[in-house]
């Protein structure tokens, strides 16, 4: 068996044919792959995979953190401006 590089539209459709219900052995015949690599692969992409689902949640907690941070500082401005109007502050522009 020849050393051919696939790229990873390749790799991808071949694991795609995979996930629709090819056979590992249907697959190594048809793209002339060893039946490890396929298996290879797949690994590597339920390992990437997984990992990007860790970053997305990581992420995702990141996010809520921030907007309740931003929801807390707007309503500690809100509050801070209503403290200023009922002690008789104006805006600087209304000043004038």
């Amino acid at each position: 068996m020849e050393r051919k590089y696939y790229s990873q539209q390749e790799v991808k459709m071949i694991l795609q044919e995979l996930a629709d219900g090819q056979s590992v052995e249907d697959l190594a015949k048809r793209y002339d792959i060893s039946k490890a690599s396929i298996y290879r692969w797949k690994k590597r992409a339920e390992k990437t995979g997984a990992e990007e689902i860790n970053r997305l949640k990581k992420v995702d907690e990141e996010n809520q953190r921030l907007k309740a941070l931003l929801a807390e500082a707007a309503l500690e401005i809100q509050a801070l401006k209503e403290q200023l109007k009922q002690r008789g502050w104006t805006k600087a522009e209304d000043r004038d």
